[in-house]
């Protein structure tokens, strides 16, 4: 369902490791939702609900609200290193990235929210 990329794996390892919380679960959660569609974020979680399913791709586990599956299918998380640092991206293929004249919200002819 979820796919990490072997660079991202390697850097969630190292997060857990700096905060002494090597068996937590990743946690992707629905943090907005915007003119692009959802936004999602990460956070570390001590455990799993019976509303969660588990994923685990290169040795991190990670939790998902069983509502979001349908958004999160085919996600991709990576670590994009840039000159102005690093930091996780999630990549959603489902989400609508919308934003085109007429649609009433943020569009690119002056629309706003």
């Amino acid at each position: 369902m979820i796919k990490i990329t072997e660079f991202a794996a390697q850097k969630i390892k190292e997060v857990l490791k700096a905060q002494n919380k090597e068996d937590a679960l990743l946690r992707l959660y629905l943090a907005g939702v915007g003119c692009g569609g959802p936004n999602f974020g990460m956070t570390l979680d001590e455990s799993k609900t019976d509303e969660d399913i588990l994923d685990q791709e290169h040795g991190v586990s990670v939790i998902i609200d069983k509502k979001l599956t349908n958004y999160l299918e085919g996600a991709v998380i990576d670590y994009v290193e840039s000159e102005n640092g690093g930091g996780f991206e999630i990549r959603t293929p489902k989400a609508d990235n919308g934003g085109s004249c007429g649609d009433g919200c943020c569009s690119s002819c002056g629309g706003g929210c």
